[in-house]
């Protein structure tokens, strides 16, 4: 199915009218904005989604288990980008790294180790000590 025919036009002009207008919007309303702009239009919106949901695991949701909801969806969103988009190593490890520390809170070390590995694995592929 392509995204694009299934979405909304208006709502995808409400997004943008948001994000755009003069007044100072939210994290949860930008998130929500990006969320539909990146089935229009993932290689511009995706970065931006990523980088949206990491700051609203920063300080939206009280909980470790929301904030790792959260968190996992940066993480996704960061693996949908373009190879060659040029932030999405950082975005996904600044992600990943979000993730194991809200998985360690929780004490799923089994999941925490699994995702420090692809962590140094994407470090690695970019040539960063992992």
């Amino acid at each position: 199915m392509n995204h694009r025919e299934s979405v909304d036009h208006d709502a995808v002009l409400r997004a943008r009218t948001l994000l755009l207008g003069s007044g100072t919007i939210n994290v949860h309303e930008a998130v929500d904005a990006y969320r539909l702009l990146a089935r229009v239009n993932p290689e511009v919106y995706l970065p931006r989604l990523s980088r949206a949901l990491l700051e609203y695991g920063e300080v939206g949701p009280g909980d470790a288990e929301t904030r790792l909801t959260v968190l996992t969806e940066a993480a996704s969103a960061a693996r949908r980008m373009n190879d060659d988009e040029p932030k999405r190593a950082v975005l996904l490890l600044k992600a990943l790294e979000a993730c194991e520390r809200e998985l360690l809170l929780l004490g799923r070390t089994e999941q925490a180790r699994a995702v420090r590995e692809e962590s140094a694995l994407t470090g690695r592929e970019e040539g960063r000590p992992g």
